[in-house]
């Protein structure tokens, strides 16, 4: 049940409460109030009959004693009857109007044990006259019923009143805690522009005051915030940028210098085995030859990690095809896939590059510590962006209890860095997929 039904209620029913003990009261009242009234009528019915047989030495003049009764207010609630020489008179009392008339449970309800009382008159002539008073409390029913239903239907009307008051007041209550909740909600799902009215009511205006203030100073957080990482962003591009710069050199230097270094020595130890009597020299000269060959790939090698040169000439897709060629013939147990779109040959420069690094950071990790039987690695452009997966069946990890290492936090920060996604999904004995998205 929701607080404003409770509230109700709680409400109706005590109020209910309070009318049921006002009617109850009402009805002892209209009891008590019955009973002595009927009373009094008989007892001054019979010190009337007392002093009249006084006044007339004992002799009843049945006719004129009851008319003189007739005359008092009080015989209304009484029954007289004289019975005198054979003969009877009855003053029987007024009867009573039909709207007047109380319903049969409240007559049963407030009606007083049956009262009368009889006496008997000796007559000069011998005779004797009885004379009976008996109590008629319809009358008083009567007007006890009136008051009691007045009284009762104040009572309702002003319970009735009370509860649609409370009703009214409790609604236009929780109407400013509905609107406080909306704002809630809104808050709940990231938007801060919902600002809540001036409530007439102190205390929802306090707390609409306090949500305003929480709301605007969420909105200034979160656009430092987005200020913040927009500039973390910025910085982390031109750091790898510096870094693609960095290894670009190196790669230009090894190419230029130690490649054409390497070279030389290599055509000078050729000379020298050529031309030396000396078989010590010459064989100094075949393993100087022999140390150059070996340096050669290493350059290489080194040269392409640090800029292949096939991405510069021909594109992403030649490039990771290259990589993943150098890796079958390292590691031919394993099944190496490629299923790439063409059109990432059209991005641009720093997106190329940063895919390449992903790629090459991600199957180094693979072979390293997953020992897969196979990987594969999808590049597509739909939408306008890039979507990069890369799945091994190897050893997996727990990828929500395990911290990122330097290789996959490095790809996340090139991810990040463009306004891409990653994610990472592994479980021990599962294998590991990396998903990368950058507009």
């Amino acid at each position: 049940m929701s607080l404003r039904f409770r509230l109700n209620l709680m409400i109706g029913l005590t109020l209910l409460v309070i009318v049921g003990l006002g009617g109850w009261l009402a009805l002892n009242n209209a009891r008590r109030s019955v009973e002595a009234e009927v009373g009094s009528s008989v007892r001054l019915a019979l010190q009337l009959v007392e002093a009249e047989l006084q006044e007339q030495d004992a002799a009843v003049d049945s006719a004129r004693w009851l008319a003189r009764l007739a005359r008092l207010d009080s015989v209304r609630h009484l029954r007289i009857q004289v019975e005198q020489a054979g003969r009877s008179l009855r003053l029987p009392p007024p009867a009573q109007p039909v709207s007047d008339a109380a319903p049969a449970w409240f007559v049963r309800a407030v009606a007083p044990p049956s009262l009368s009382v009889e006496r008997s008159v000796a007559q000069p002539n011998g005779t004797a006259a009885r004379i009976l008073i008996e109590a008629d409390p319809r009358a008083e029913i009567g007007e006890a019923w009136h008051e009691a239903r007045d009284f009762f239907l104040l009572m309702t009307v002003l319970a009735a009143a009370v509860l649609a008051l409370v009703y009214v007041t409790l609604g236009r209550a929780f109407a400013a805690v509905n609107t406080i909740l909306g704002g809630l909600h809104h808050m709940e799902s990231g938007d801060y522009s919902q600002r809540l009215p001036a409530f007439p009511v102190h205390e929802f205006a306090r707390i609409a005051e306090a949500f305003n203030h929480a709301v605007e100073s969420l909105e200034r957080a979160r656009a430092d915030s987005q200020r913040s990482a927009a500039e973390n962003r910025a910085l982390t591009r031109r750091l790898l940028n510096v870094q693609e710069e960095e290894r670009h050199a190196l790669a230009r230097e090894l190419h230029d210098e130690l490649g054409q270094s390497l070279s030389a020595m290599k055509a000078l130890a050729v000379s020298m085995r050529q031309l030396s009597s000396d078989a010590g020299q010459r064989e100094i000269a075949v393993s100087m030859a022999s140390l150059c060959d070996h340096l050669f790939p290493v350059v290489r090698g080194m040269m392409r990690r640090m800029r292949p040169l096939m991405l510069e000439d021909l594109g992403l897709s030649a490039a990771l095809e290259d990589l993943l060629d150098g890796w079958r013939g390292l590691c031919p147990q394993t099944r190496w896939s490629l299923a790439c779109d063409r059109a990432v040959d059209e991005l641009a420069e720093p997106v190329q590059i940063t895919l390449f690094r992903i790629v090459q950071e991600a199957l180094s990790n693979a072979v390293k510590h997953a020992a897969p039987a196979a990987v594969q690695v999808g590049l597509a452009v739909a939408q306008g962006r890039v979507e990069l997966t890369v799945c091994d069946d190897g050893r997996g990890f727990d990828a929500t209890a395990m911290p990122f290492g330097m290789g996959l936090a490095g790809m996340r920060e090139r991810v990040f860095g463009l306004d891409g996604e990653f994610g990472i999904t592994s479980a021990p004995g599962q294998g590991t997929r990396i998903a990368v998205r950058i507009p």
